[in-house]
């Protein structure tokens, strides 16, 4: 082989070698930008969530306290009907039967129909039965519910935000591996280095194609 031939040939795998590393850092660079990206929008997406947990958790709170105010009226009035039967004053028992909320009328129509005063094994007062159902009280169950969700949407937003930014560390390594290639001479060194690039380069994209994206 000619001198001739020999520097064409060297020249060939010198472009070639360049070639390969500026494809490998611009695909590095590209990862790296998406993965920032994506980390920014789960970062956003978990603000979001939390700030959901928030303004729900308030209302589950206030919802919990307009039972507990319709339990205390409930029981306060049903007190008050028991001492008019107790005294045998049926007009004073009516007078605060009609004015029992519709929950808790039909919890105590229930509840008489137990025969409470001769059957011992009677609930002991209308609050504990199924008829008593109230509707804050469920609001608030589902309310605590939904916070719940909110809540692992945004414990699930910070890990997928996590995983993105620990994993433009490969990337960064890739564009070193690039980068540093460039100082060397010896077509030898400068393979080794993109081989190894190459490989971390492969390996950080099929680990971010399992990484689920952010669309909002």
């Amino acid at each position: 082989m000619t001198k001739e031939n020999i520097h064409d040939e060297k020249e060939r795998l010198k472009h070639f070698i360049e070639l390969a590393t500026a494809i490998i850092i611009s695909l590095a660079t590209i990862a790296s930008a998406w993965c920032a990206y994506q980390g920014t929008l789960w970062g956003g997406i978990q603000t979001f969530r939390l700030s959901a947990v928030n303004a729900l958790g308030r209302k589950s709170s206030e919802q919990t306290i307009r039972a507990g105010q319709m339990r205390t009226i409930d029981g306060i009035l049903f007190i008050e009907y028991l001492k008019g039967k107790e005294r045998h004053k049926d007009f004073l028992a009516d007078f605060f039967y009609k004015r029992f909320r519709p929950e808790a009328k039909r919890a105590t129509d229930a509840w008489l129909a137990t025969n409470p005063f001769q059957n011992p094994q009677a609930p002991p007062h209308p609050f504990v039965m199924d008829e008593y159902s109230l509707k804050p009280e469920q609001e608030a169950k589902r309310l605590s519910e939904e916070s719940a969700q909110k809540f692992e949407e945004a414990r699930q937003a910070n890990e997928n935000s996590d995983k993105y930014i620990m994993i433009t560390v490969l990337f960064a390594s890739v564009m070193f591996f690039g980068g540093i290639s460039t100082q060397f001479d010896t077509p030898r060194y400068r393979i080794t280095l993109l081989i190894i690039g190459g490989i971390v380069l492969s390996v950080a994209l099929g680990i971010l194609t399992t990484y689920p994206v952010a669309l909002e």
